[in-house]
């Protein structure tokens, strides 16, 4: 399976620059995850970003939302992730992985089943924006099995 470069209408992959830091005990790297000016038009307000970690061989996801947009980035590892649009079957495999030079940021649909899997060594660092806020008496969660 190849990385897959750039957008379906399932997904998008925007490509993130590793910003190499140099003052000592600042950490390897910095990484501008997500602004507020690449959430779309109407200049919207962010509503919740979380962190997740996921072992070996773990997947998560392999859900879909109706009303939410989510942005995923991992940080450490490599992760397998399958999307697909839930009225047209349309179904993308890629990877997603850390270890180069920059990052990729994955933008997933309205109406588009997400799943990912650790496929790496090490645990995975996976960093999430999404354009609702989690609400546990509506999660907007629908499961839908890909992984």
């Amino acid at each position: 399976m190849e990385e897959i470069k750039g957008a379906s209408k399932n997904f998008e992959i925007v490509e993130l620059e590793k910003k190499i830091r140099t003052e000592e005990g600042k950490g390897d790297f910095l990484v501008e995850f997500l602004k507020q000016g690449e959430l779309g038009r109407g200049g919207k307000k962010i509503s919740h970003i979380y962190v997740a970690t996921m072992s070996r061989g773990v997947v998560r996801g392999n859900h879909y939302h109706k009303k939410k947009t989510e942005w995923f980035s991992i940080f450490n590892g490599m992760v397998k992730v399958a999307t697909e649009n839930i009225r047209t079957k349309k179904r993308d495999d890629f990877i997603l992985d850390s270890s180069g030079k920059s990052l990729k940021r994955v933008r997933i649909n309205t109406g588009v089943a997400h799943a990912f899997k650790n496929i790496s060594n090490s645990n995975v660092v996976l960093v999430a924006y999404s354009s609702k806020v989690y609400d546990s008496k509506k999660p907007d969660t629908y499961e839908y099995k890909l992984l």
